[in-house]
């Protein structure tokens, strides 16, 4: 049985509660990104980690419940043979804003994978990946308007996005993402 899942709106709203400065798609690219990296949350250095990046002194205790539940949730939705992870996005009408937060996540991955240090080589395909993430990371996306095409353009980037994040876990992860509880012992967040 899987764990609720947490909406983009809640995540968001505790973030600004607690007077972070960044959204909750980008909060996830960055979990995400330090997933693939190999690096697995830590409860006792989680707060600090959150807190450095989201600019905070401190982290309430609610938000840094969210987001460890969000590692959590995305490490094992990483590792799912049924390709069930999903990045966290707006769900909002506007196309512009679901744009937005997708250049974000990807931001974030990109980011998180930085500060989770890699230390193995990069297969061929995630470094075309990663560098297909830091282009979209760059899109301007505020241009975009509603419109059937433009809809359909944004839902194959995110499908593509879906996708490299997951390759990039498998490739940089292949006992964890087999299933194997060994890769659960690698290095904590950092």
């Amino acid at each position: 049985m899987s764990s609720p899942q947490l909406s983009f709106d809640d995540l968001a709203n505790q973030i600004v509660a607690a007077g972070g400065r960044i959204g909750p798609s980008e909060l996830h690219g960055f979990i995400c990104g330090l997933l693939a990296a190999g690096a697995r949350p830590d409860r006792s250095r989680w707060q600090k980690e959150l807190a450095e990046f989201l600019d905070l002194d401190a982290i309430p205790a609610d938000l840094a419940r969210s987001a460890l539940m969000l590692a959590e949730q995305s490490e094992r939705d990483l590792a799912d043979k049924n390709f069930s992870f999903q990045p966290l996005l707006s769900t909002g009408d506007e196309l512009a804003e679901r744009g937005q937060t997708l250049c974000l996540w990807c931001e974030g991955f990109l980011h998180g994978f930085g500060i989770g240090k890699y230390s193995g080589e990069l297969l061929p395909t995630s470094s075309e990946a990663l560098r297909d993430l830091a282009e979209i990371a760059q899109l301007d996306a505020g241009a975009m308007e509603n419109g059937a095409e433009q809809e359909r353009e944004l839902f194959e980037v995110q499908e593509y996005v879906r996708m490299a994040a997951l390759n990039i876990f498998v490739e940089c992860n292949p006992a964890h993402a087999g299933g194997s509880d060994e890769a659960a012992s690698g290095p904590t967040l950092h």
